[in-house]
């Protein structure tokens, strides 16, 4: 491995080593030397990837982190994880997901025509991990590798004001499924509290402080990660509202503490664990207090997200449950005046049958590539971006042509 790499990998993991070695085996099948892999488990029974990576150890590439004496809440895992990281660039992705070590060589090629880069975000698509009885969902890819800088102000606009907003922001720029300069990083543990990490909801408070702190913002269509998501997955916990709650109950057990009791969040009625959209504002809120930061103007745009964060849910109890606990909030919030505002529909599913043709497969007239999830028998979301990379252009050859 080089002496400075210019990408470290980190892969956070508890109590999933099923999926967590199917991705370190994933990763490790590149013969990239410029790449390191921060491999970090925190789970209740250490040996079993402790005697997985032993078989590993001598990849001078990997950097081993393994189960400390205590459980580390999510929050501690990924602060050791990015602190032992030293290439030039970062990204986290969970290890159930998968990265393409190849990025190095686009951010190598980006570098050469742009210089500096702060942060880079990418297209990509969302891989569900096989459950038997489940249905095998269609998949969308742009074949393309279109390049662009983004607008500070713009992405403040889109962060701070939700503007464009569906029921989150859309800003990204994180370091997790993202690559952010580790000099940006460190910049931001040294402005923020000593910690790269503040706030539990860790992908969106590390997004604000990257946008708040970043200069030169890049995002190419072309994916270079994909997020999985296995029966274990946060994002599998929260298909209902009791769900959800379940699981911000299991989260601050892991925490220790409960991030609402933080008197920097006496002002608000908002509460993170909440609905997705009132968590992200709850981070926005905590940050813009601790730190003085004024923020204004978003307020008609986030009570909009709150509507459609009640409209995702199709069960009669979860939207019902939400809708009122946002009502009961914005009764309260401005002395009610945005509540007129709030007025979501709900949805019900559809009692259509599923249709039983295969799905198509094939390029559309924008060069969108659609497939299955199970393309050429790929069981994990390693195995499909294998198949797939054959059709994508090469990251050392991407054509930096800003947009």
């Amino acid at each position: 491995m080089a002496a400075e790499p210019v990408l470290s990998i980190c892969v956070p993991s508890r109590n999933r080593q099923l999926y967590f070695r199917q991705t370190v085996d994933a990763l490790l099948e590149s013969d990239r030397d410029d790449v390191q892999f921060v491999l970090v488990d925190n789970s209740d029974d250490p040996s079993i990837m402790n005697a997985f990576m032993a078989a590993r150890a001598s990849d001078p590439r990997i950097t081993y982190l393994p189960a400390g004496e205590r459980t580390y809440s999510m929050m501690e895992n990924w602060e050791r994880a990015v602190a032992a990281a030293t290439g030039r660039y970062v990204t986290v992705i969970g290890d159930d997901d998968y990265a393409d070590p190849d990025l190095a060589a686009f951010l190598l090629n980006l570098e050469a025509h742009v210089g500096g880069i702060d942060a880079l975000t990418w297209s990509g698509f969302n891989y569900n991990w096989p459950v038997e009885g489940t249905p095998i969902l269609p998949l969308k890819l742009d074949l393309n590798a279109k390049v662009t800088r983004f607008d500070k102000r713009d992405l403040i606009a889109r962060a701070f004001r939700w503007e464009g907003a569906l029921h989150v922001p859309l800003c990204g720029n994180s370091v997790y499924h993202g690559a952010i300069s580790r000099a940006l990083l460190l910049k931001i543990r040294q402005h923020f509290g000593g910690r790269f990490f503040e706030f539990p909801t860790i992908d969106y408070e590390n997004a604000f402080k990257v946008i708040l702190t970043g200069q030169a913002f890049y995002h190419v269509s072309r994916p270079f990660s994909v997020p999985g998501v296995c029966p274990l997955s946060n994002s599998a916990a929260t298909k209902t509202v009791a769900s959800a709650e379940a699981a911000v109950i299991r989260f601050n057990q892991d925490l220790g503490r409960d991030i609402n009791d933080d008197p920097l969040l006496d002002d608000t009625p908002f509460r993170a664990g909440v609905g997705i959209t009132a968590t992200i504002f709850v981070i926005q809120h905590w940050l813009c207090r601790k730190y003085s930061f004024p923020n204004a103007g978003y307020e008609e745009n986030l009570v909009r997200a709150f509507v459609r964060n009640c409209e995702i849910y199709r069960d009669r109890e979860s939207f019902d449950t939400l809708s009122a606990t946002y009502r009961a909030a914005l009764t309260t919030w401005h002395d009610g005046r945005y509540l007129p505002l709030f007025e979501p529909h709900f949805t019900p599913p559809s009692t259509s049958p599923l249709p039983q043709t295969p799905l198509w497969s094939g390029l559309d007239s924008d060069a969108n590539l659609h497939f299955a999830e199970d393309a050429a028998g790929t069981k994990t979301p390693g195995e499909l971006f294998g198949v797939l990379k054959g059709l994508l252009v090469p990251a050392a050859e991407i054509e930096i042509a800003l947009h």
